[in-house]
């Protein structure tokens, strides 16, 4: 069958994690500063950054505004919904490497009951219904529990802000499971269904373009922005908090 090899791939990642005890998570006494790229290569990630801006002015955003105002609301959030069950296998498989076994079972229960009762993913019923959040992982923040530090700041062309470890752990795990191969053989489905995700991805961001477009420097926002957002998302939600500064001495 088309996809036995990465399913199989699949299956002995979770199998071994299943037997494995040597799962890693993030500890609440780290320092989330630990987190934060430094930028060597600013003026190359600040060139990379000009064309991905060109980029969305002439292209991105006038395809996302037009499908924005074309689509009704429910169309719209089927479809967000749909390319996010799934990436469920990926959430599982991390949060299982993770040692996230509670998660786990939730993406799980996600993508068994949405893939199902919620018309393969279109309808979120898990969420809706039953109360049962996203649990999202992914290899970057995989390698993130297992102590990998991020490296350099990375500006990806066309995909946007990154790092050296997530940079690679997205090809990871594309390599491991591009969820739009999972439908069908055929080229042309394909890359029809890689530009919905995108443009539907394009249009969630909409509402931020007007942030984006007041600040005096965008580069440097949109660095802070994406890894404050990543290191929230490395804490599920709930980074440690700083001590405060000692100023007993002054």
């Amino acid at each position: 069958m088309k996809n036995i090899g990465r399913h199989t791939t699949l299956l002995a990642l979770l199998a071994c994690v299943l037997l494995s005890s040597g799962c890693s998570t993030l500890s609440i006494n780290d320092s989330p500063d630990k987190h934060v790229a430094g930028d060597p290569l600013e003026s190359l990630n600040r060139s990379i950054y000009g064309f991905n801006r060109t980029a969305d002015k002439l292209i991105l955003r006038p395809v996302a505004k037009a499908y924005d105002s074309t689509l009704p609301k429910p169309a719209k959030i089927g479809v967000s919904n749909f390319f996010s069950n799934l990436r469920e296998p990926l959430n599982i498989l991390h949060n299982l490497l993770q040692g996230k076994t509670d998660r786990a079972l939730n993406s799980t229960y996600r993508f068994t009951v949405n893939s199902t009762v919620g018309l393969l993913g279109l309808l979120d019923v898990a969420r809706h219904q039953f109360g049962v959040q996203p649990a999202r992982e992914d290899f970057g923040q995989t390698l993130a529990a297992w102590g990998v530090q991020p490296g350099p700041y990375l500006m990806l062309p066309l995909l946007g802000p990154s790092n050296l470890r997530d940079g690679v752990a997205r090809l990871g795990d594309s390599a491991l499971y591009y969820p739009i191969n999972e439908i069908s053989d055929s080229n042309g489905v394909r890359t029809g269904l890689v530009l919905l995700d995108v443009i539907a991805l394009r249009t969630s961001l909409l509402g931020t373009d007007r942030i984006l477009d007041s600040q005096v420097d965008e580069y440097a926002f949109l660095k802070s922005a994406f890894e404050q957002n990543r290191i929230r998302a490395l804490y599920n939600g709930n980074p440690p908090e700083q001590p405060d500064e000692d100023f007993d001495d002054f």
